[in-house]
């Protein structure tokens, strides 16, 4: 099956972030070294943002603060699947928020719950999404050997068409 619209593309990116259920976020050091951790993210929102946890002193929010470029991998071995988002992170602290991006099991990292002041998001605003999936052909021709790609202006996700941009 090709995957040809933009919402296709946006359906399968999302069912492959879902079933790899962890990424890496990657973020700029201070050296100039890509730095990556093992992050459990939530399901994209409406508008395929991405929201993470973290410490505020955590070495993510300082990189993040100092360049707010990051790129998000995830990969599903068994559907021999991935989506790599790259885009804009920002810090949020809203409460309200904090209480609808939390999981149960992190009152250990987090005494206090989502209320703590020790306890952050993340949110990514994606405004490129590339992926494979061998399993559902979601690849263009010549198979294997570009991913297909997403990019998003002005709030709107067309696909892109040139392998340069991939």
């Amino acid at each position: 099956m090709s995957q040809t619209t933009v919402e296709e593309l946006l359906n399968t990116a999302r069912a492959i972030m879902k079933e790899a259920d962890y990424c890496f976020l990657m973020t700029h050091g201070e050296s100039g070294e890509i730095n990556a951790r093992l992050m459990h993210p939530f399901e994209p929102d409406g508008e395929f943002n991405v929201w993470l946890g973290a410490s505020p002193s955590s070495r993510k929010v300082r990189e993040v603060l100092k360049q707010n470029k990051v790129t998000l991998a995830f990969i599903n071995p068994r559907s021999t699947a991935y989506v790599t988002i790259v885009g804009t992170a920002s810090l949020d602290s809203n409460v309200e928020l904090k209480r609808k991006y939390w999981r149960a099991y992190w009152t250990d990292m987090y005494p206090g719950g989502p209320e703590n002041q020790e306890y952050i998001l993340i949110k990514i605003l994606p405004y490129r999404i590339e992926l494979m999936n061998f399993a559902e052909s979601a690849l263009p021709q010549p198979y294997g050997l570009k991913p297909q790609g997403l990019a998003r202006r002005d709030d709107t996700w067309s696909i892109i068409e040139s392998t340069e941009e991939l």
